[in-house]
């Protein structure tokens, strides 16, 4: 099976499901109009260190975050055009910032409200994406998981434990947990003490954790992650800048997601160097051939103007072995979803 096992809700908003979702809301921003101008602010260009750049793209998306409906509209197409890629997929749902977007676009101050009233607006998002799955993968056939983010962008503590509250108590129809996002500074990596904190207690009911790690920030980033004991790390491409790393991936059985569009477009330097460290080979055959299990993602395929099935291609030609990417995302796979059972509809 070819598995997507790493995309983002948030970056698989393509122009046509925006442009589509704005007809049919009567959503009447200017680049929600345009088609033209949509698809040139909704796509990167060039490859470019600067990570602001990507998130630029993103915010082009956010802003059909209007209403609930809306983005329950938007998460069924993104649903349903990635299972056109591939044979099953994991989605990563950034429920905070997805909520204070929403908040926003209606002009709400949201830090003006209680904590708990903000978790309720969470919990009316989590139900329309958890809703379009559901829908999605009963027309397609095509397995679906979704997965929780957490930003290490870390605020409002009080507000982000509210979120969590909702988090636990819809734990059966989600496969894990998620630390995502870039935090401009000496350490682009963080793993702040409060988001910790919450981690710790979510993982009594969602013990799956992925983190961001070894992608911005150097092979540390992936030595600290590894603390946290998690069953896969997103990207850690510049694990490969050390032995040890690589050994320690190896021995614990830690899952590598690697994203080669991403990694071309977001960190062209650090990949670069990478490989001229390694005689000119991309880190994912370097991960393969040190023991290191990996599996491909497509990321955000609308901004970067990809798709899982380039993303495959793309692996082989980088001189992947194709037949243990399936294996490693067959094992994957049953991680995250034991034989003879499926997420859970949420009612």
């Amino acid at each position: 099976m070819r598995l997507d096992l790493h995309r983002h809700l948030e970056g698989s908003h393509s122009a046509a499901a925006l442009l589509a979702v704005a007809r049919e809301y009567g959503l009447q921003h200017p680049l929600l109009q345009d088609e033209a101008a949509l698809r040139r602010a909704l796509v990167l260009t060039e490859p470019s260190d600067d990570a602001s750049k990507f998130y630029a793209c993103i915010q082009v998306a956010r802003l059909a975050y209007v209403r609930p409906e809306v983005v329950g509209a938007l998460a069924y197409r993104a649903f349903a055009e990635a299972a056109l890629e591939c044979d099953g997929f994991e989605m990563r749902v950034s429920l905070f910032s997805m909520t204070r977007a929403v908040l926003e676009n209606q002009r709400v101050d949201w830090r003006a409200g209680t904590p708990m009233a903000f978790a309720e607006q969470a919990r009316g998002l989590l139900l329309q994406v958890l809703a379009a799955r559901d829908r999605a993968a009963a027309e397609t056939g095509t397995p679906m998981l979704v997965r929780l983010g957490f930003s290490r962008a870390f605020e409002a503590e009080p507000y982000q434990r509210a979120v969590a509250s909702v988090v636990a108590e819809h734990a059966r129809a989600l496969s894990g947990l998620d630390v995502l996002g870039i935090v401009k500074g000496e350490d682009t990596e963080p793993l702040p003490s409060a988001l910790l904190s919450i981690l710790r207690g979510l993982r009594g009911v969602l013990p799956d954790l992925t983190v961001h790690a070894g992608e911005f920030a150097g092979r540390v980033s992936v030595d600290r992650t590894l603390q946290l004991e998690p069953q896969a790390i997103g990207h850690g491409v510049r694990s490969v800048e050390s032995p040890d790393t690589l050994e320690q991936l190896a021995r614990r059985g830690v899952t590598l997601e690697v994203c080669p569009c991403s990694n071309h477009l977001l960190i062209p330097s650090s990949l670069a160097s990478l490989k001229a460290r390694h005689g000119g080979r991309h880190p994912l055959p370097v991960l393969q051939q040190a023991g290191v299990h990996a599996v491909l993602g497509s990321d955000d395929p609308a901004p970067m103007g990809t798709d899982f099935r380039s993303e495959w291609a793309r692996a082989g030609a980088l001189g992947a072995d194709m037949a243990r990417l399936e294996a490693d995302a067959a094992r994957r796979w049953a991680q995250l979803q034991p034989p003879g059972t499926r997420p859970r509809p949420t009612a």
